[in-house]
This record gives C-alpha cells, sequence and structure tokens, in this order.
C-alpha cells in the first residue's frame, strides 16, 4: 500500500508511468458506470474498445463497476475504485463526481476521466475546461439542441413545448435552460415538468394539458433509465405528445431522438487516457472536449400506432435511421 501511495503521489506532479504499477505490474484503470441504459453502455465499451485498440492494452488491467442508478452505491463504489486503481473513468455525471470526490478525499491525485457528461463546470468538476486546473477531464455530452428543438417544430402543430426533466440532475436542468432560451427566441410556447424520481413519470404525463404539442428530453440519467415507462404513459394518454430526446437511447420512447454518439464519447475518453498513461501527458494540458459525432433515430414505427405522421423533411434528413 506504502508503494502505491508514493506511485500516485508521484501524479500530483507528473502523469502516470505505465512501469510497475500495482501487484501485477500493470496500471489499474477503473470504470464506474451509473446505469446500465444504452448510452452508459456505449460509453463504456467506446472506452473499452479504444485502450484494447492501443498499445498499452496488455500493460493495464480495467475493473467495471456499475451502481444500477443507486447513489449510496455509486458513492461506495467509488471509494473502492479510487483505492485500488490508478486512472479511473466515470461515465454519467454522478459517478464522475463520486469519483473526482472519492480520489480528493483519499489525496491521490489520481487522474478522473468522465464522458456522458454535460455542464463539468456546473458540476463541480472543474473549473477551467481549456485548461483543466486538477485532475479530472473528459468528454461532454452536450447535443445539438437547437438543431433539436427546430426538428421539432416542423412536426404539424408544434408550437407548445414541456420540457421534462429531473429536478435534481444539475445536466438536466442545465439543458432546459439553453432549450427554453431557443423557445422564446423563437417565440414557441413552453413550461417546465419536473420530478424527483422515476415513480413520478405517469404522472408527470398524464398531468400535462391537451393544450401542449411535444415534449422536450435532455440527457437525464433518470428519465433515459426509465424510457420505457415514459413511452408507456404517452401511449395512455387521450392526446399523445411528439416527443424529442437528447439521447439516441431513448428512441424507444421517443417520436425522434437527436444527440451525441455516446460509443464516440467513450474512445474519445479512452485516448485520453491513453495520453495519459503512454506519453505522460498531464491533466491541465487535456481540454474537456465535446463529443465529435451526432446521430439521429426517427422512431417511425411507434408514431404511425399513435395516429402521428411524420414529416417528409424530417424522413429524409441527411444520415437519419429510421426505424
Amino acid at each position: 500500500m506504502k508503494s502505491r501511495m508514493v506511485l500516485l503521489s508521484a501524479l500530483a506532479a507528473s502523469a502516470l508511468s505505465l512501469a510497475g504499477c500495482g501487484g501485477s505490474g500493470k496500471t489499474k484503470i477503473g470504470i464506474l458506470q451509473f446505469g446500465s441504459f444504452e448510452a452508459l453502455e456505449k460509453a463504456k465499451q467506446g472506452f473499452v474498445d479504444a485502450i484494447n485498440a492501443s498499445s498499452i492494452k496488455d500493460k493495464v488491467e480495467i475493473q467495471v463497476k456499475n451502481a444500477a442508478a443507486n447513489g449510496a452505491d455509486n458513492v461506495s463504489m467509488a471509494a473502492t475504485l479510487a483505492g485500488d486503481n490508478d486512472l479511473l473513468y466515470g461515465i454519467a455525471t454522478p459517478s464522475a463526481s463520486a469519483l473526482k470526490n472519492a480520489v480528493d478525499s483519499l489525496g491521490t491525485k489520481a487522474p478522473v476521466l468522465f464522458s456522458a457528461v454535460t455542464n463539468a463546470v456546473g458540476a463541480n468538476l472543474l473549473k477551467n475546461e481549456k485548461a483543466p486546473e486538477g485532475n479530472c477531464t473528459g468528454v461532454l455530452d452536450i447535443g445539438p439542441i437547437a438543431r433539436e428543438l427546430e426538428v421539432l417544430t416542423q412536426f404539424p402543430g408544434v408550437d407548445n413545448i414541456v420540457s421534462l426533466y429531473t429536478s435534481t440532475e444539475v445536466n438536466s436542468i442545465y439543458q432546459v435552460e439553453i432549450a427554453e432560451t431557443w423557445m422564446r427566441e423563437h417565440n414557441v410556447s413552453f413550461s417546465r415538468k419536473a420530478i424527483t424520481n422515476a415513480s413520478e413519470i405517469n404522472s408527470a404525463l398524464s398531468s400535462i394539458s391537451n393544450d401542449v404539442d411535444a415534449i422536450f428530453l435532455p440527457t437525464d440519467d433518470t428519465i433515459a433509465n426509465s424510457i420505457a415507462m415514459v413511452k408507456a404513459a404517452n401511449e395512455a394518454r387521450s392526446e399523445r405528445l411528439f416527443i424529442v430526446g437528447s439521447d439516441t437511447g431513448m428512441i424507444e420512447g421517443c417520436t425522434f431522438a437527436l444527440g451525441v454518439d455516446y460509443y464516440e464519447c467513450g474512445v474519445q475518453a479512452g485516448k485520453m487516457a491513453i495520453s495519459i498513461l503512454s506519453e505522460g501527458k498531464a491533466i491541465k494540458d487535456i481540454p474537456v472536449q465535446t463529443c465529435d459525432k451526432n446521430s439521429i433515430f426517427i422512431n417511425k414505427t411507434w408514431a404511425e400506432s399513435l395516429g402521428q405522421a411524420i414529416p417528409e423533411e424530417v424522413l429524409s434528413i441527411e444520415g437519419a435511421i429510421i426505424k
């Protein structure tokens, strides 16, 4: 343990070396994934694939823990991973925050990378995205919100939109504020419908007025993890709503979903890890990135089952994947 602490203390002044880390002689990478829904699975797989395709693949060991969206488990798993690993990767804001807090509490200064995080500054992961001042950097999943809303307002009669989000998720609030600024500027009526947990989804959707035409869903962990409930609640309404999701993994319960490619987010974070482990790059020299690739999925089959028509100009969007 003493030798590990000496090694990790050295990371404060220089990046992690691959030589002789841990009892196995390999560098240990700990991954904490907040839940099992599609976006986070892809962010994990992209990271692992990037590592396994690199020159360091035989020099590292990867340990993965999944908190299954349980806050208490997320914190305890973060503490375990922070004590056992030389580099950490947090997938989604709660897990990234828990890992950073655990590392800071231990005082090891181990690098903490993240993805599936929308507002790193707002989540107190760092203060300067261009030159991170601490031990944390990563890849943001902020999608093209303006484009999502432009597409949504091409649907017939959509001029009154509700933002459905979880009130305890900083990322969600941040995106809702961006969306509402766009709607205000484009004279679209809007309102907010907040939930505190997944059990409130059904009542939230059933209480939305029939004057509302559509729902905007941010990249919200609680909602993404319960998208089947959103789908069922919309089907139960007498007036079905058009729904746009900022996470393509939500497509099961959305008319269309337009957002980042989470696999690519993971790949980008994996490349950051490689630059630290094989090139000795310091966190301060690794600016926060945004995901390089967006995708759009259109749930034509479900929309038609609800009696909703999808405009031809939406179906013909370049690169659209139609279900």
